[in-house]
């Protein structure tokens, strides 16, 4: 029944969105009007904004935001042709080094886009739609929202809890009840942001990409519990304590949307290419250190499938094999380091990595040659010493 109460609200949230229109009325659509720039109201959201602010101080000397200013003006880019210049105007865009499909938006105007969600994209129009829905969370005041609820819910337990002690009547089912209303408030702010970022992707240009990442994020799970020996997931249907609409609801709503609406235009997949071809290493660190060898290697393939096979990222999925270890996965990690030096944008660890499998193959004359061109293509690389070493055992 709870599926079903959500399932009637997705309906008739997006029934504005999915009535049939002819595809000539497809670029009609505008962004809501913008009230200006917002200053806290009230000491709930100001005690809000006054603790991000200093988190935000704290972040700004933190190793985990990623120095490179190229990258951190694209995506802000992306989030103001998304959102509009004078929405965008008082926002602060933080890249941090982290390897989850995520990003997010404080109350005071801060937004941070992880690298992992970086990593799995594959053009502006589909960073467009998460920045545009984390945006709408912002625009909708969704975190203050949360706190209330979080607080009100909290309040009405304890007290439920004390009336269920003092008149020795059962209260598991309110309890119930109450905890479920509270997580059903905040999947339907999540469709709420959803909905809104579509109105704002739709207002600037980009064409609507929602469904691809979606799919995505579906096959990646798949990957990984299928490494696993796990059964694949398929809810339509949210539990009672989830936060969000399932991968799957959000697959649905978004591809019926792109299908009513039938978007075309430039989605940015050259521009997205060239913004994040520099920072690859950095985009899929952590993956690859990672513990989720089958989710990395299809973000990786996944890449590659479709933006093209650089040798960089030929190299990122030789490393990912050679790191694991197995004797099938250095057979693999050599063929691909291979493919990765026989082209002009090869990174010299590609022959560390050649000559690393080749040493512990026991193809010593072979492994030292390949370490000695990593040496002499990258002289001050921070572990050239220890290349040395391998090389003199």
């Amino acid at each position: 029944m709870r599926g079903g109460r959500l399932h009637c609200g997705l309906a008739l949230a997006l029934a504005p969105w999915i009535t049939c229109q002819p595809a000539v009325a497809q670029r009609s659509f505008a962004r809501p009007p913008y009230a200006g720039a917002y200053e806290p109201q009230g000491i709930d959201e100001r005690g809000l904004w006054m603790e991000m602010d200093e988190d935000e101080r704290l972040l700004q000397a933190s190793p985990f935001v990623l120095p490179d200013p190229g990258l951190h003006d694209f995506v802000r880019g992306v989030l103001c042709r998304t959102v509009g210049e004078d929405r965008c105007r008082g926002v602060r865009v933080y890249v941090v080094k982290d390897s989850s499909f995520n990003a997010s938006m404080a109350p005071n105007g801060v937004m941070f886009v992880h690298t992992g969600l970086l990593a799995r994209l594959h053009s502006e129009a589909e960073l467009a739609t998460v920045l545009g829905h984390e945006f709408g969370h912002f625009e909708k005041r969704h975190t203050l929202a949360a706190f209330r609820s979080r607080r009100t819910t909290g309040d009405a337990l304890a007290w439920v809890a004390l009336l269920g002690a003092v008149t020795r009547r059962p209260t598991g089912a309110v309890m119930t009840a109450l905890v479920a209303g509270h997580f059903r408030f905040e999947r339907s702010e999540e469709v709420e942001a959803d909905l809104l970022g579509v109105q704002f992707v739709r207002a600037s240009g980009y064409p609507l990409r929602a469904s691809a990442v979606w799919q995505r994020v579906i096959a990646e799970e798949d990957a990984l519990r299928a490494e696993r020996g796990l059964r694949k997931i398929r809810r339509e249907t949210p539990s009672m304590m989830d936060t969000h609409p399932t991968e799957r609801q959000r697959l649905g709503y978004f591809s019926r949307l792109e299908a009513e609406v039938a978007d075309a235009g430039d989605e940015g997949v050259d521009g997205y290419r060239q913004a994040t071809d520099r920072v690859l290493p950095v985009l899929f660190e952590s993956l690859i250190k990672g513990n989720d060898f089958a989710g990395a290697d299809y973000v990786l393939r996944s890449r590659g499938d479709a933006l093209g096979w650089s040798g960089e990222l030929l190299y990122l999925r030789a490393e990912l094999y050679r790191q694991r270890g197995h004797p099938r996965d250095l057979v693999t990690a050599q063929d691909l380091f291979g493919q990765s030096i026989a082209r002009a944008d090869a990174p010299p660890e590609s022959w560390r990595g050649l000559g690393l499998i080749a040493m512990r193959q026991g193809a010593a004359a072979e492994g030292r040659a390949a370490l000695a061109e990593y040496l002499r293509r990258a002289p001050h690389a921070p572990d050239a010493a220890a290349v040395k070493m391998v090389m003199e055992n």
